[in-house]
């Protein structure tokens, strides 16, 4: 009721802002109150969504309008208004026959609608038109067309007719399904030949595949842009053109909402597959066009390959065609700008996890990699050498171990890197120099790195000659380094004290030129720097710093800033992985004079959490949440990580902050695609806010049912920490309170069968967890179903109601008041009273409790007795006639006082009264068996 209130509030608010015209502002109180109305009330939630569909129109969002309006119908509130604006939707999108029907039923429920009468007028008059213009347009294109074919046409004649098809295919869909339906392609590829009309025919082609995955599946048949690239030389403007077909070919493959990306065609290989078949065509025309004639393509292509590369088939195929050399040699080549090649990383991180499923797959990305690479980086000269790094560097930033296997047969990588670091052009520099930072990634090459280039680059860095760009990549190089030893303070393979001089130089770049370009290099560069403590007691200590960094979260970092980030902060919040070192190990290294892993003063529990209070006042969480959209699993894993870290810092204390910041909507994002430890971070911190806050509060609206997955996750029953089982089944004890809808997301999601696991665990906390959770959970009529006997007719009881009665017994206090609670409300269902009362143990198990002197633990039983004594003369029989009615007379004596024991004891005897079991008494003996 009192989000019912709340929202009516806010519909009020937003109703306000739409008479003032702040469309804006109305949308975003009316999408508050729809939210808060999630589970409430349909008739609010329905009033609501019509009134935001109103401030849609306002702002031209057709789509939205359409979405609420359909949600509003669904919910009961198809009134005249709401059909009104539906078709004024479709007539916007121009779906004029929809639109009609949408307009007629307005009219229909309220006949004294004008505005709704005009408009099927309006719509009327349009359809007409359309019917009026097709005709028209249909003998247009048939002029059009022949006089194209034609070969006594005045070429004057041709360009014209050309002019007037791009106008018509540029209209919409009827007009491109008029020409392609006269054979407009073939008639069009033979007047590419004519050199006056190659760049209107382009022109035509890009108006005729826009958006359509369809007509693009045609125009790949019908019109081979091979054949194109053939006739069009390089300096013509229509090659240009030719990209911006490529473009539209792309780009309505990727906006084909019905396209599935996954799947083979036929279960053939995928012949008709866009993009695989656009690819060798379109390498050739990146070899052949300029910059200019390139740019929009290929950045086409790119987000083409980062979507689709999620296909395990896709990739398949992209490795048939030999496509990972062909886009390393357009870094060769230097046909890519530095953002694209970023991107080019992320398609070789993707195409590598794929490869790696399969043997031949992982051969044949290390083949076509090391045969375009490794010739350059051995052939001695310079500028080769030079091409091979950029190549082998997005190698690396796309996977270490990719970038590993394909130089690991390279004689003297290290002789070629130290060679181009003291190159005096700055282009070798760069690119040596950022390949020996990707390569100090990896622990195992930064000890060889470190031994033979360490000095080396510092010499670099102090050069004062030395370009900005070529400094911050040596940084970086040594900050890695630097941070080889992982935190262990005997392991450190430079001077004590580099990570903090390293630190000194990073602040100085970042707050003195914090462009986009040096934030990437210096957050990497921390990234590594953060593993030591002392670097991490300067860093959170340096609020201008900090300040600085938390910036970022205006925005999209990209993905080589968000993975940097996430280092940081993983490391920040001490949630690596961390060596499990057993005391016997340790006597046992002590004995043979070996170093032991030794956890820095800094690093300790009292200083991580005033460095964790610090990062929360800094805003880290926003920056946490502003990364979360990142495609890479390990990006993720460690935000999942420094979430956690947050989250379960001083006793939940930065729960409510995290929430606050947009923790919440993140961590589920991470949940739902993560590595496996991701997945686990993820949900344990959602756990963590589930148990530490009201979740209705934590995970408003919507998200309340999306966090029971990841809890149920923590304890599935191969499990094997315990500490994350008892998380996750006291989050999803706090989660069962908050709503019906909750409770019976958690029995959807199959969390029921492993909560009852966890209650025949020996674990005592465990039993008691899992028996809580039951308790809330019984509840929900869906749940009651499930301890229902499976012969109605016998009512034999089920194991799982044979398990609950038994820990009503336990001796443990919390498990067995939490399992008398369960039983409590499961016997509100009349069956359940019936498969209880054949429990062998029944009778003895009452006994013992009604002993009990706990009153908590009396009244639970007393309203089980009552329950059953009500629901059924069979079951109220084999309870009164035995010593328990004995036990009930002499509670309701000794219970005077209680008020509360007494009701649950009046309401057992007038069960019994009913079924005409026991009669009233004068006297002490109030009740007695009837006759």
């Amino acid at each position: 009721m009192v989000a019912v209130n709340d929202a009516v509030k806010l519909k009020e608010d937003g109703n306000l802002f739409f008479k003032e015209g702040n469309y804006e502002k109305a949308i975003q109180i009316y999408t508050e109150a729809i939210d808060l109305l999630q589970d409430t009330s349909s008739e609010q939630a329905a009033i609501i969504l019509k009134n935001r569909a109103a401030c849609l129109l306002k702002l031209g969002r057709y789509e939205s309008v359409l979405d609420d309006i359909n949600r509003c119908i669904s919910m009961g509130g198809g009134d005249s208004k709401a059909y009104y604006r539906r078709a004024l939707a479709q007539q916007n999108l121009n779906h004029l026959d929809k639109a009609l029907m949408d307009a007629m039923e307005a009219v229909k429920i309220d006949p004294k609608n004008k505005p709704a009468i005009d408009l099927v007028m309006a719509i009327r008059r349009d359809i007409q038109n359309r019917k009026d213009r097709m005709t028209s347009t249909s003998s247009l294109v048939d002029e059009m067309l022949t006089s194209l074919s034609s070969q006594s046409a005045a070429i004057e004649k041709k360009v014209q007719a050309v002019k007037n098809l791009v106008t018509i295919a540029a209209s919409g869909t009827t007009g491109c399904e008029k020409i392609l339906a006269r054979d407009g392609f073939r008639i069009l590829r033979t007047a590419l030949f004519v050199p006056e009309l190659q760049a209107h025919v382009l022109n035509c082609v890009m108006c005729l595949i826009r958006e359509s995955l369809k007509r693009t599946q045609l125009c790949l048949k019908e019109f081979p842009l091979e054949h194109s690239l053939r006739i069009i030389r390089q300096e013509d403007s229509a090659s240009v053109l030719i990209g911006g077909v490529y473009y539209e070919m792309l780009n309505s493959v990727l906006e084909d909402r019905n396209y599935d990306y996954t799947k083979r065609i036929l279960g053939e290989p995928m012949k008709k597959f866009p993009v695989p078949s656009l690819l060798p065509t379109l390498f050739s025309y990146f070899e052949e066009c300029g910059q200019v004639a390139r740019g929009e393509p290929l950045n086409a292509l790119i987000n083409a390959l980062v979507k689709c590369t999620d296909s395990r088939v896709f990739v398949e195929e992209l490795l048939m065609k030999e496509t990972m050399k062909n886009l390393l040699q357009m870094v060769i080549d230097e046909r890519i700008s530095y953002e694209q090649s970023q991107q080019l990383s992320i398609i070789v991180s993707k195409i590598w996890t794929r490869a790696r499923i399969n043997d031949r797959w992982t051969l044949n990305f290390v083949k076509q990699c090391s045969a375009l690479i490794n010739p350059r980086l051995v052939s001695g000269e310079p500028d080769h050498q030079m091409c091979g790094l950029r190549a082998l560097n997005i190698v690396l930033q796309g996977s270490f171990e990719a970038g590993g296997d394909v130089i690991k047969d390279v004689q003297d990588l290290y002789r070629v890197l130290s060679k181009l670091l003291t190159s005096p052009e700055k282009e070798k520099q760069t690119a040596a120099a950022e390949t020996v930072a990707l390569m100090a990634s990896d622990k195992k090459m930064c000890y060889n790195l470190a031994s033979q280039c360490f000095n080396l680059l510092k010499t670099l860095y102090k050069n004062p000659d030395i370009e900005k760009d070529v400094k911050l990549r040596t940084l970086v190089g040594m900050s890695k380094m630097t941070a080889s030893s992982g935190g262990d303070i005997h392991q450190k393979i430079v001077a004590e004290g580099a990570g903090q001089r390293l630190h000194k130089q990073v602040k100085q770049y970042l707050l003195s030129e914090p462009t986009e370009d040096v934030k990437k290099w210096v957050f990497e560069a921390l990234a590594y720097l953060t593993i030591d403590a002392e670097v991490k007691f300067d860093l959170v200590m340096d609020e201008a710093l900090m300040r600085h960094m938390c910036t970022v979260n205006e925005k999209d970092p990209g993905p080589a800033m968000s993975y940097s980030l996430a280092c940081i902060f993983m490391n920040m919040t001490n949630t690596y992985d961390k060596p499990d070192i057993q005391p016997e190990m340790v006597r046992l290294a002590q004995y043979a004079k070996q170093s032991i892993p030794e956890e820095h003063e800094y690093d300790k529990d009292d200083h991580l959490k005033q460095r964790i209070e610090l990062l929360v006042k800094y805003g880290v969480p926003s920056v946490l949440a502003a990364c979360s959209s990142a495609d890479s699993e390990r990006t993720r894993e460690f935000l999942a990580r420094s979430y956690f870290g947050i989250v379960d810092s001083d006793s939940g204390k930065h729960c409510g902050s995290v929430v606050q910041l947009g923790g919440t909507r993140a961590l589920l994002n991470l949940f739902n695609a993560n590595t496996d430890k991701g997945k686990a971070m993820a949900a344990h911190a959602i756990a963590r806010i589930a148990i530490k806050m009201n979740p209705s509060l934590a995970f408003a609206g919507q998200r309340v049912l999306d966090a029971c997955r990841p809890c149920i996750h923590l304890i599935d029953s191969t499990a094997e920490n315990t500490f994350l089982v008892y998380d996750g089944l006291m989050a999803l004890t706090n989660l069962a309170s908050v709503s019906d809808s909750v409770r019976e997301r958690i029995y959807r999601e199959g969390g029921c069968h492993h909560i009852e696991y966890q209650q025949m665990e020996d674990n005592e906390a465990l039993r008691r967890a899992a028996t809580q959770c039951i308790c809330n959970l019984a509840v929900s009529d869906k749940i009651k179903e499930r301890y229902h006997p499976e012969d109605k007719e016998s009512c034999t009881p089920v194991d799982r109601l044979k398990l609950i009665f038994v820990l009503c017994n336990e001796e443990e206090y919390h498990t067995k008041i939490a399992a008398l609670g369960a039983v409590a409300y499961l016997t509100s269902d009349p069956l359940i009273c019936k498969s209880l009362i054949r429990i062998g143990s029944f009778i003895d198990v009452i006994k013992e409790i009604i002993c009990y002197e706990d009153n908590a633990l009396r009244h639970r039983l007393l309203v089980i007795l009552r329950n059953m004594i009500a629901s059924d003369k069979e079951v109220a029989e084999h309870i009164i006639k035995t010593e328990i009615f004995e036990c009930l007379l002499a509670l309701k004596q000794i219970t005077s006082q209680l008020p509360a024991l007494q009701e649950v004891l009046d309401g057992c005897m007038k069960a019994a009264r009913h079924w005409g079991l026991v009669q009233a008494n004068p006297g002490d003996m109030a009740y007695s068996f009837t006759n």
